[in-house]
């Protein structure tokens, strides 16, 4: 009981903090521009325009859906794209709208083991899934900023600061030996007795037991997907589709709302954004995503800021109206699989 309360305890505290860093968020973000002139910017958004962008970003979680079901059938799981789509728009729902510390992803590997016996390849699917799409954010962002000129505008956006491994041990070495020296003082303390002894010894012999099987399932599980390159030299290009469809989505509500950059940079920033937002510290990156792409879309545009926070509170209602299916989804159970429902009015046999 005692643990179940202090449990419960540092669930709210952990949502108080992420709804405080987004609230500190969103004043940086906000602090000096004229609200009502950015809330004119935005209304100004013509209602196709802004449909359209939905549609388009229902397309590209399609997309997205099709990515994972191919990494999925890579491992001879087949759990139906509907299926998919359902756990998937249920993750969408925890990740942009929830301040739970559950991430979308977890949430997702979770439920997907329930509509299959090969639990730990499905489970592993999600996070490939994930390291194909930041993979695929990383490449696209670097080889637009590299390799498509935009004309008049090189040279403003460059980094300000170089970063330096070295040094930046050097400034918390103290810090690091610190941890270091913790984690030693408890090592000893646990060897110097015995009760200590038998726990690192049982510790070890579980671990050595089920974590032997388990990396055996999962090196068996990656050298499937080893095998397979050109499923995810695929899954790669649904990637680029994916991010693309979204970018152009969030392009047409920009030049609606006259935004005069060049469109490289649309599919660098928002990348950036979205890397930004999955830290977390906030309410589905809340505050920190907009300010992100008001520092950045200010370095290499002449429109006001209160333009460039409209567009970012418009990928934000999209992202929101986006994941309220997963709402839906998860009051009717149908993320899990049929197997969990029984009628009751019929007798079991």
């Amino acid at each position: 009981m005692i643990a179940k309360a202090k449990g419960k305890k540092n669930k709210y505290i952990s949502y108080t903090l992420r709804f405080g860093v987004a609230a500190i968020a969103l004043y940086i973000a906000f602090r000096g521009e004229d609200l009502g002139q950015v809330a004119e910017v935005l209304l100004g958004l013509k209602l196709w325009v802004l449909a359209a962008v939905l549609a388009i970003f229902f397309v590209s979680q399609l997309i997205f859906v099709a990515r994972w079901n191919m990494l999925l059938r890579v491992q001879s799981i087949k759990i139906g794209f509907w299926s998919a789509v359902r756990l998937h728009l249920l993750g969408l729902f925890y990740n942009n709208c929830l301040p739970t510390s559950v991430g979308g992803d977890f949430l997702r590997a979770w439920y997907v083991t329930r509509h299959t016996d090969k639990k730990l390849e499905a489970a592993l699917s999600v996070f490939v899934d994930r390291a194909v799409g930041l993979t695929g954010m990383f490449i696209m962002a670097f080889s637009c900023y590299w390799f498509i000129p935009a004309e008049g505008q090189e040279g403003l956006f460059e980094p300000s600061y170089k970063l330096d491994p070295v040094q930046l041990l050097n400034q918390h070495r103290w810090t690091l030996l610190t941890i270091a020296a913790v984690f030693g003082a408890v090592f000893v303390g646990f060897m110097s007795n015995a009760k200590g002894r038998g726990l690192l010894r049982g510790g070890y012999g579980f671990v050595r037991l089920r974590g032997t099987q388990a990396m055996s399932k999962v090196h068996d599980a990656i050298r499937v997907y080893y095998n397979k390159k050109l499923a995810l030299a695929f899954a790669l290009l649904l990637t680029f589709c994916c991010q693309g469809v979204f970018i152009i989505g969030m392009w047409l509500a920009g030049r609606e709302l006259g935004m005069t950059v060049h469109t490289k940079y649309y599919f660098i920033f928002f990348p950036v954004s979205w890397l930004l937002g999955t830290i977390p510290i906030s309410v589905g990156g809340l505050g920190i995503m907009e300010g992100g792409l008001k520092v950045m879309f200010s370095r290499v545009s002449m429109v006001s800021d209160e333009h460039i926070l409209a567009l970012a509170l418009c990928q934000r209602f999209t992202l929101l109206v986006g994941s309220l299916p997963g709402v839906v989804i998860h009051l009717i159970g149908a993320h899990l699989p049929k197997e969990f429902f029984i009628d009751y009015n019929k007798p079991i046999n």
